[in-house]
């Protein structure tokens, strides 16, 4: 494991194969209801990277292969909400309609939520930034409550008002 070394950015572009070998993983027997039909196995699966300080994990499955691709995809949206890099360049030259599933959506939402934080979390000044109308990041963020809520306590740092539903 050599994730230290390793930058958001660079975690996000890897292929799931090459970020699992990033990660340090834990398989453990998760607890909780369920009776006969709860794991009985150490299905639960737990990633980490960057030492330790980005973690994810899922035991919402009895396969620990499923545990481990969702704990996945949430190992890499946490690394998009948790870490901010200052932006290159501005505007996003891929698609906005990439679902939440898509691989490339954390390097997505990251792009945007580094944008956001330059403009100081004002989101017509990002948006302009992006080169999209400020209803259509409105819209963007308000799809996920991961990044709604990431957005709001980025503004509520600055003392700025909540942002309100479409």
């Amino acid at each position: 494991m050599t994730s230290h070394a390793l930058n958001r950015d660079t975690l996000l572009a890897l292929e799931d194969d090459a970020l699992l070998r990033q990660c340090r993983q834990e398989t453990y027997r998760a607890s909780g209801p369920g009776g006969q039909h709860r794991n009985k196995t150490d299905s639960a699966v737990r990633l980490s990277v960057m030492d330790g300080k980005v973690m994810a994990s899922c035991s919402d499955h009895r396969s620990q292969h499923r545990n481990r691709s969702e704990a996945l995809r949430r190992l890499r949206i946490t690394l998009a909400i948790e870490l901010r890099r200052p932006i290159k360049t501005q505007k996003w030259s891929g698609a906005w309609d990439l679902g939440r599933k898509d691989r490339r959506y954390a390097g997505f939402l990251a792009h945007v939520l580094d944008t956001l934080a330059a403009h100081d979390w004002a989101v017509g000044l990002a948006a302009d930034g992006l080169g999209i109308s400020t209803g259509k990041l409105i819209r963007t963020l308000a799809r996920d409550p991961q990044a709604w809520n990431a957005v709001n306590k980025g503004r509520a740092q600055l003392g700025l008002v909540n942002l309100r539903r479409p």
